[in-house]
């Protein structure tokens, strides 16, 4: 109960950040950003490996211990492809202080990120418990248990990771002011 409480607390804190943002997207110094840097794409895909890692551990407990430690490989590297990409994109001048949109860029990426970092942290504790050296031997159950919650959290990272990656990425004032004069709000 406490982890879905969590995420849904998550979900209300991305929701409002990306509710923000497509509200400031409309003012005249809104800079997209350039296009998509292959590291980013590097990350999505090592992101999904970690959620699949991770449901695929919670349904076989026989090979729960290698699917685990792949997810985790998988998350640093999402971590370490985030990084390259924030280089890469300052590079091309696309700065967290460049303009709005690459500030809101550098906290939304970086929010997911602190959060990534929270479930290598959660993962690494599952990983450690007793029980977990053993997890393919017998009835595993608490361990099993574990694993399922990281597992659930993972995919909410994936989910989130992706309509982030929509929201800086697809989203353009143009598609705002179009939606926004669909549902009748706006003036301009």
């Amino acid at each position: 109960m406490g982890l879905w409480t969590f995420m849904a607390v998550v979900c209300m804190l991305f929701l409002l950040f990306g509710i923000a943002y497509t509200m400031r997207i409309g003012y005249g110094d809104w800079r997209a950003p350039p296009p998509v840097p292959w590291q980013l794409w590097l990350s999505t895909a090592l992101l999904a490996g970690a959620s699949m890692a991770w449901q695929v551990a919670g349904r076989r407990p026989a090979v729960a211990r290698r699917w685990c430690l792949l997810g985790l490989l998988c998350a640093l590297a999402f971590v370490v492809s985030q990084l390259g990409a924030w280089r890469v994109l300052a590079a091309q001048g696309f700065a967290p202080a460049a303009s709005p949109g690459a500030g809101f860029f550098y906290m939304l990426t970086g929010l997911h990120g602190l959060h990534v970092a929270g479930g290598i942290g959660a993962a690494i504790l599952v990983m450690r418990q007793p029980g977990f050296a053993h997890t393919g031997a017998g009835d595993a159950g608490p361990v099993c248990a574990r694993i399922s919650l990281c597992s659930q959290y993972w995919h909410l990272l994936l989910a989130l990771w992706l309509a982030l990656f929509a929201l800086l990425f697809r989203v353009t004032p143009a598609l705002v002011q179009d939606l926004c004069a669909a549902v009748g709000i706006g003036g301009r």
